[in-house]
Order: C-alpha cells, then structure tokens, then sequence
C-alpha cells in the first residue's frame, strides 16, 4: 500500500506562493495530473485533497479525519515571542464549532442556528436591503465610479453581521479590522510584523466581546451577543469566556469574509461578460444558479485542514496517525467527475449530482450560509434592477489578491457602473 512519500510532489505549483491565488485551478490541474487526487506539499508534509470524493470521504468521517488540526503549526518559521506574551493576556479559546467534532459540537450550533432559520432572515431582509441601497446611492453619487471593495463588498456583510451579532455600534470598520486580523492568522502567510499586530487587535476585540457579554447579561435583545451571554449549555452551566469568544470570533469572520470575496468575483464576472449580464437583468431567476456557480468555480474558502486519527486509507494510499491534510474545496469543485465537461464554466442551467463544498461539507457545514446567500442575491438583485452596464476600470492582470494560505479574494475591484 502506498504511503506519504509515494504521494508525487511536482517542484511547482507553490501553494503558498504570493500570485497562487490569482489562478489555483490551474495549480489543482497540475497537482492532479502529475500526483493524482492526492498531493503532499514537500515543504510541510500536508496532504492536499483534490477530488470531490475523497473530500466528502474526509469531511463526513470525522471520526477518522479530525477537524482538531493544530493548524498554527502550519506557519513556517512559527510565532514571534511577542505574540505569545500578548496572547497570554487574554483567553484561550475553546473548541466549540469549528474545530470540534464531538457531541458538544452540534450544542454549541444549535445555540447559534436558530439566528440563520428562514423565519430569522425574513426580518433581516429590510435591513439588508436598505444597506444594499445606501452603498449604490453612495456610488451613484460619485457618478457610477466605484472601488467596490471598500464601496460595497466589504461594507455590506460587515454591516449585517455586526447588527446580528449586536455589535454594530462600535463601528463597522472596527470589526472588519478585526474580522481581517483573524483571517490573516488562520492564512499562515503573515510577516512577524504583522502577527504581532494581529495578537494586539485579538486581544482588542476579545476584550470588547468580553464586556458586551458582562453587560448583557441579564438584559433582553434580539442579537446574538445577548443570546449567548444568557445561554446555558446542557449541563445547565452558563458559557465561559472561552466559549463566548470562540463562538463569537468564528461568526464575525465567516459572516463577512464569504460574502465579500463573492460579491467580488461575481462583478468581476459579470463585467467581463456583457451578454451574462444582460441575460441576468432579463431573467432575475438566474441570479441565484449565478451565484452558487461562483460560489463552485471561485471559492472564497479554498478548503479546511483535517487530521488523520489513526493511520487511514484514503485514495489507495496509507495516510499515518496524525498527518495533515487540507481538503481544497476550490479543486474539489472543479471536478469532470461530478460536473462534467467544462467544469470550469458558469451554466446556469447546471443540475449537478452533488452540491459543491464552497461553503464545507458535512456536520461542520457554514451555519451561515443562508444568510450570505440572502445578503449576495438581494445585492445582484438591486445592481442589475438599477444599471444597465457594469465595466472594470482597470486591467484585469493588475487586480490585487490577498496573500492567503485558503482565502481566496481581491482586495480592489475598480469598477464602472452605467445606469
């Protein structure tokens, strides 16, 4: 039976190269040809996972493939000593949704899922909306010349999770700093500068979601903050610190960061794309098979880090006790074998035998993402109802993207909207 050191690693693709993300498909395609589904990076020794169904073999065996990944390890060089000694001011987080696979995992979701249940996101909808109309009134006002990063993708699901989570008035751009700071952690990729930055901000942001708990405690509100500062577990004991914090981190991040990557690549699409783009005014019901196709074809969230419990076979290989693997959603849902010849086209008309993983796969599934869905079809809505171009304002090669270990996403967009 073949091992990890059978497993071909080609000299290219760099996975952790700065220009990866511009194009990853093509580096998945690369991976694939000269290593099949299987790819260990020779650097790290993590085993990519690059077909779609030894990634949902992965994802729905969490007995045997842990998401209780030490995945800090994965930062080459490890961490300053500085951010340790800011870390330790503050609070360990615990393992409750993301990294958790045990029974207490589906305990800690269902505290949170009802806030994401059709009747919850109804009484978001004016909300959404009147932020949707805010940000294009604000663009038009500027003559239809936008960077829509800062002027719409960023603003728009920053607002909306920090009024679901009730934190909205410390400012928006406050919690997209330190929204960022988080993703830039998980990314491996930073400079020690900037995670000693990082461990500052985290201790900022815990120290301000650790006080909006001790004052809602005892209070009423519709917002998650004060659910989860009076919620009890099932032992009847209230959340600590810890929980509150880890709970409250993972949703801000992945309330925002999804949906502000998208939005980008499906303007990005549609500017390249004039006939898809009227095609879509035409017929608003496409917008939702538009997106979840962005959604497979660009993943935002190139995948997750699991752990092998045990050695396990996996794809004709012997995976040993405790390897690593990152299961790539992105090459995952680009696979002929489930989505056929031209894969890596938009069809609306797409009726596939699976559902991609852009938004994960199995118990650990995005407890969000109706909401972000709402947030993006509301959004494409509003902008196809009012203009009748979009154009990009600057070469496409000449985009930036984030320099990110499995965040996918530019950071401008420079646009021209016509009304």
């Amino acid at each position: 039976m073949a091992t990890p050191e059978d497993i071909a690693r080609p000299g290219e693709p760099k996975p952790r190269a700065a220009g990866f993300m511009r194009a990853p498909w093509l580096a998945y395609e690369a991976m694939r040809e000269e290593a099949g589904p299987l790819w260990r990076e020779p650097e790290t020794g993590v085993v990519f996972v690059l077909d779609y169904a030894l990634a949902e073999e992965v994802m729905r065996h969490h007995q045997r493939f842990s998401s209780f990944a030490d995945r800090a390890a994965m930062r080459k060089g490890g961490l300053p000593p500085e951010v340790l000694e800011i870390k330790a001011q503050g609070w360990p987080l615990a393992l409750t949704m993301v990294q958790n696979d045990g029974p207490s995992h589906d305990d800690y979701r269902k505290l949170v899922g009802p806030f994401f249940l059709p009747r919850r996101l109804k009484l978001m909808e004016p909300f959404v909306a009147g932020r949707i109309g805010e940000l294009l009134d604000a663009i038009d006002a500027k003559g239809g010349k936008s960077d829509f990063f800062p002027d719409f993708a960023v603003p728009l699901p920053v607002s909306v999770i920090g009024e679901y989570l009730g934190m909205r008035h410390l400012g928006d751009e406050t919690v997209k700093r330190w929204s960022d700071a988080f993703a830039d952690e998980i990314g491996f990729l930073t400079s020690d500068t900037r995670a000693i930055e990082i461990a500052r901000l985290t201790l900022e942001c815990h120290k301000a979601m650790v006080a909006l708990c001790d004052e809602r405690r005892g209070g009423e509100g519709s917002d998650i903050i004060t659910a989860l500062a009076n919620a009890t577990k099932p032992d009847g004991e209230p959340l600590d610190n810890s929980e509150l914090l880890s709970i409250l981190t993972q949703l801000m991040v992945a309330g925002n960061e999804t949906t502000t990557s998208t939005l980008g690549f499906a303007l990005l699409r549609l500017a390249r794309d004039p006939a898809l783009f009227a095609r879509l005014k035409a017929e608003p019901d496409k917008i939702a098979p538009f997106l979840e196709e962005v959604l497979r074809l660009d993943s935002p969230i190139q995948g997750q880090f699991r752990k092998a419990v045990g050695d396990q076979q996996l794809g004709g290989h012997m995976i040993p006790d405790g390897t690593m693997l990152h299961v790539r959603f992105a090459a995952a849902n680009r696979d002929e074998q489930v989505w056929g010849e031209g894969a890596g086209e938009v069809r609306l008309d797409r009726k596939p035998p699976k559902p991609h993983m852009a938004f994960g796969n199995g118990i650990h599934f995005c407890v969000g993402a109706a909401l972000s869905r709402l947030e993006m079809r509301l959004a494409l809505a509003e902008i196809l109802s009012r203009y009748s171009a979009v154009r990009l304002a600057a070469p496409e090669e000449d985009l930036p993207f984030r320099t990110n270990f499995h965040q996918r996403g530019m950071t401008s967009l420079p646009l021209e909207f016509e009304r």
